[in-house]
């Protein structure tokens, strides 16, 4: 089959219990999904969604997987017409169409360039099942305007008949060709490598290391524009078969991967994940509700906080003076502010700054130079300060790349409700939830981190909700910065 090696396994209908409270995303089928063949590995291409399937789609069933006795794959393309209206899925192009594999595929940002999985040998033959030894390899083809079709397929340089190269998934600056391949010197059965581009071409591929690939199979990576890479493993700890986990890459290393939370992975096979720019809707497929593989559209279910306002800062720093007071004996007396939080400072205008909110008590007082007792107090003044009734971001103004930065919610001040769930949005396309949380960013630049906040629902099922956001401004390691300096 065209994902190297079979990938599910034949379950028995069931139901999938995931706690309500671990939901972040909901979940649907989509509707071109068959019960009878499978439908995985979508992509976006100019509005509408490519993916592959061994559906028949002639009257004649060409080569099919030998164990399997499925049709081989074709890439179809299906359009949207509407919200959760989708058309009817075509073949995407019959000049891509062999007896034998194709896909999945990838295009370049514009759509005009497509890198897709196929059989190496095409030409048919007697029989009708695939032979093991014929590798799968990657292939380009270029879109025409003026003829209105694509070019010939092109293999990839690094295609070998000894071993397989698939799944390619190209970044949107088109610097960077994502694969996987069981080729030798891997650490399992099929890793992900990377090639970049060089000079019109591909460089070396390159095995991304063993934070990502394990001595099991990594299958159907994806970047996303923010530069973190989805894939599918079975060697790493999930929570079942095949489980969807996210990595990115810090100063050169890519960083240990993270399980994606349920109802998007399960303990069925989750694989082949994608996600819009703005990572507000994405796609995947899984084998969980039957025999096949389907696509399911997802959508997270975080709140937007439409209407957040620039944070302002507390300020706790004051200057002090006593209108109408007049200066003692400046060789016997002098003024002395007390701050009621065990810090005095002398002289009739002084400045002073309070750790914090609270109620204070100032007293100024007259004292006596020679024996610093108080001589008389002139005014004794009850100061409450308040925090500014907002929602509240506690971090750093500037960080490091690499560095991990806390977050913190708790200086928040609202009256309006009772705060039963925290939302982070930390601008570069990651979120989470939580009082406090914790971010590495990957990318200099400068982020704006929103915080925001909601009550519970009440009856009408309707929540109150704040935010704020501010500004991060991420730099280069003080590593980095010692290497350009020398």
């Amino acid at each position: 089959m065209a994902r190297i090696k079979k990938i599910w396994l034949y379950i028995l209908l069931g139901v999938i219990s995931i706690p309500a409270n671990s939901q972040d995303y909901s979940v649907s089928l989509l509707p071109f999904s068959t019960n009878k063949y499978d439908e995985f590995a979508p992509v976006y291409y100019k509005g509408d969604i490519v993916f592959c399937s061994n559906r028949k789609n002639t009257m004649f069933i060409d080569y099919t997987d030998e164990k399997e006795n499925l049709p081989a794959l074709d890439i179809f393309v299906v359009e949207e017409i509407g919200r959760n209206d989708w058309g009817e899925p075509e073949t995407f192009y019959e000049g891509f169409r062999t007896h034998f594999n194709e896909g999945p595929a990838t295009f370049n940002s514009r759509g005009s360039e497509i890198y897709f999985t196929r059989n190496i040998h095409v030409k048919k033959r007697i029989g009708n099942s695939i032979d093991k030894n014929n590798r799968l390899g990657i292939y380009y083809s270029k879109y025409s305007r003026r003829t209105g079709g694509w070019s010939t397929p092109t293999p990839f340089r690094y295609n070998n008949s000894d071993y397989n190269i698939a799944h390619p998934a190209l970044s949107e600056d088109e610097r960077y060709l994502f694969f996987v391949s069981d080729m030798d010197g891997g650490f399992g059965g099929t890793d992900i490598y990377v090639c970049e581009a060089r000079n019109g071409g591909w460089g070396a591929p390159k095995n991304l290391g063993p934070n990502v690939n394990t001595d099991g199979n990594e299958y159907f990576p994806f970047i996303h524009s923010t530069g973190r890479l989805y894939f599918s493993s079975d060697g790493h700890e999930g929570r079942g078969r095949l489980d969807i986990f996210y990595t990115e890459q810090v100063n050169g290393e890519w960083h240990r991967p993270i399980a994606m939370d349920p109802p998007i992975n399960t303990r069925y096979n989750d694989f082949g994940l994608i996600i819009d720019a703005f990572k507000k809707t994405g796609m995947f497929s899984s084998d969980r509700q039957r025999r096949s593989d389907d696509i399911y559209a997802f959508t997270p279910l975080y709140p937007m906080f439409d209407n957040s306002q620039r944070q302002e800062e507390n300020n706790y720093c004051y200057v002090l003076y006593e209108e109408g007071a007049e200066n003692p004996d400046t060789s016997m007396l002098e003024y002395e502010w007390s701050f009621g939080d065990g810090y005095k400072a002398r002289g009739l205008e002084v400045e002073h700054c309070f750790n914090g909110p609270g109620d204070y008590t100032l007293e100024l007082n007259v004292i006596d130079k020679l024996t610093g007792e108080v001589f008389y107090t002139q005014a004794t003044y009850p100061l409450k300060i308040e925090d500014i009734v907002q929602v509240y971001i506690n971090c750093p103004d500037t960080v490091e790349v690499g560095q991990e930065v806390v977050f913190d919610g708790r200086k928040t001040n609202i009256t309006d409700f009772e705060i039963y769930k925290y939302y982070w949005d930390f601008g570069d396309g990651r979120k989470t939830r939580g009082i406090e949380a914790r971010h590495i960013y990957t990318t200099i630049g400068t982020y704006i981190v929103q915080l925001g906040v909601v009550s519970r629902s009440d009856r009408e099922g309707n929540s109150q909700k704040k935010g704020v956001y501010k500004n991060i401004v991420v730099v280069g390691s003080s590593r980095e910065r010692g290497r350009r300096g020398n």
